[in-house]
């Protein structure tokens, strides 16, 4: 019979369906002879058989519905940062020399509004969307208090009523959206709620503050106003357009805030006549809408307005320590750079190995390492002279080069030439080298010694010209205080 692979299929079927009759044939076998067994056995032998198989069937029918069955939408979760730890660090810092003021003032206004028991509301919205008469309509007896961020012509007004308090920011297309997007960000996460109003749909630069509020994972609602100058059918196209670029994570709500209104007349004789006349304001929609964002879980809303202070604050004292280590390593590549030209003027024509396996060259790593409290051994160190130094050899010349041209900015220095050139070549190598190693601690966290030979050759052949002419005014001034 030739064999082919509709032969070959049929004896396969064939071996699986003999190999199944046989299965079922032994498994029909046991359960008899288990059935046997029970009728002979004391029944709490039934009951553990029982137990046991009903287990069995149960577990996979179990496991398939947990594996299967959707999961539930997870609510955002609020980082949790330890505010006794964070205001440890903040007196750390502060010992270290740090500027702390911007985070004390964060938990200062966290302590501030924990014991006011206030609810906070921040309001955005551009120009012209009535948010001061919502604010009218809403506490019409408001007592408003303005705050200037510091450095900008940017200011937030709060009008309280009560122990309700809400937080006014200028429209957002009416000032620089830089500034305004910093002050938006920073009062949203001191809310308990933002109330986005709206006059239309979400435009592009509306969408873009959005978006970055959404990061927080704050409360919010979104309020369309002066409603009256729509039609349902626009009311609802407005309602699913705004619904859909946020993706339904947040209410939506028609409201007006009241003013007045155009309206023509038409007179007997066929002539019109324009006039005004007020517009009640009905903000009820919205009012229930926070509501309920309140009663869903009260105590939650403030522990999400602690959690983001406290989170500004973090941010702040971060900003403030990474300003400080960055002017400290400044300084600390400056010095080295100083002493290395000094020991160059002490010199004749060193050589590179000189350089690179000092003991300055193997201060300056340390003391980057130490400021980025980043963990070094000398083995490290001396891996990262050595590959810095291999790539210095080859360029010797061209650094001398460099440094021979930003001489020739101070005519008149006779003799003395060469050995500040050499000085300014140092320089130039340990500026280089500080600024490689910078790069390496602040950005990966770790003495990365191929990144920092690559940052090290990229600064070394990339050095400014400024940069030389600086360092021979610093190795001129040095070279006549030496004379002296």
């Amino acid at each position: 019979m030739k064999l082919n692979s509709k032969t070959l299929l049929m004896v396969i079927f064939t071996v699986v369906g003999l190999f199944a009759l046989v299965m079922v044939l032994i498994l029909a076998e046991k359960l008899l002879a288990i059935w046997q067994y029970l009728q002979d056995a004391p029944l709490w032998v039934s009951i553990i058989y029982a137990v046991v198989i009903l287990l069995v069937a149960t577990i996979p029918v179990w496991l398939f519905l947990k594996l299967t069955r959707p999961r539930l939408k997870a609510e955002p979760q609020v980082k949790v940062i330890d505010e006794h730890s964070l205001e440890h660090a903040i007196d750390k810092e502060q010992q270290r020399g740090v500027d702390t003021h911007a985070a004390d003032a964060e938990m200062q206004v966290l302590r501030e509004r924990r014991s006011s028991g206030k609810f906070h509301i921040s309001l955005f919205g551009s120009a012209s969307t009535g948010k001061s008469s919502l604010i009218q309509a809403m506490i019409p007896k408001a007592e408003v208090e303005t705050d200037v961020v510091k450095g900008t012509t940017v200011a937030a007004h709060h009008h309280s009523y009560g122990q309700l308090e809400i937080t006014d920011l200028p429209g957002f297309d009416a000032i620089d959206q830089v500034e305004l997007t910093q002050l938006a960000l920073e009062e949203s996460q001191r809310a308990h709620v933002v109330v986005f109003l709206l006059n239309a749909d979400l435009a592009r630069s509306e969408m873009k503050l959005f978006n970055k509020l959404n990061q927080w994972h704050k409360p919010m609602v979104l309020a369309l106003n002066k409603v009256d100058i729509y039609n349902n059918q626009q009311i609802e196209q407005i309602t699913e357009a705004i619904t859909a670029k946020i993706k339904q994570q947040y209410p939506v709500v028609m409201i007006n805030t009241g003013g007045f209104k155009e309206v023509i007349i038409k007179k007997a004789d066929g002539s019109q006549s324009r006039t005004t006349e007020p517009v009640p304001a009905d903000i009820k929609p919205l009012l229930d809408a926070i509501e309920t964002v309140v009663s869903d879980n009260p105590e939650a809303l403030h522990r999400f307005r602690d959690a983001g202070i406290l989170m500004l604050a973090e941010q702040k004292l971060n900003t403030a320590s990474r300003e400080y280590n960055a002017e400290v390593a400044e300084q600390t590549i400056d010095r080295h750079t100083k002493r290395a030209i000094v020991g160059a003027l002490a010199s004749v024509a060193p050589g590179s190995d000189l350089v690179i396996q000092g003991t300055i060259g193997t201060q300056l790593v340390r003391e980057l390492c130490q400021l980025y409290k980043v963990p070094v051994n000398q083995l490290q160190v001396d891996t990262v002279l050595k590959s810095a130094g291999g790539k210095l050899r080859t360029s010797t010349s061209l650094v001398l080069a460099v440094a021979g041209n930003a001489l020739k900015a101070f005519p008149g220095i006779g003799t003395a030439a060469g050995g500040i050139m050499h000085a300014v070549a140092y320089g130039m190598i340990f500026n280089s080298l500080g600024k490689a190693v910078l790069t390496s601690v602040s950005t990966e966290g770790q003495l990365n010694t191929e990144l920092t030979k690559q940052t090290f050759e990229e600064n070394l052949l990339g050095s400014s010209k400024e940069l030389a002419k600086d360092l021979a005014k610093m190795a001129l001034k040095l070279s006549q205080q030496k004379k002296r």
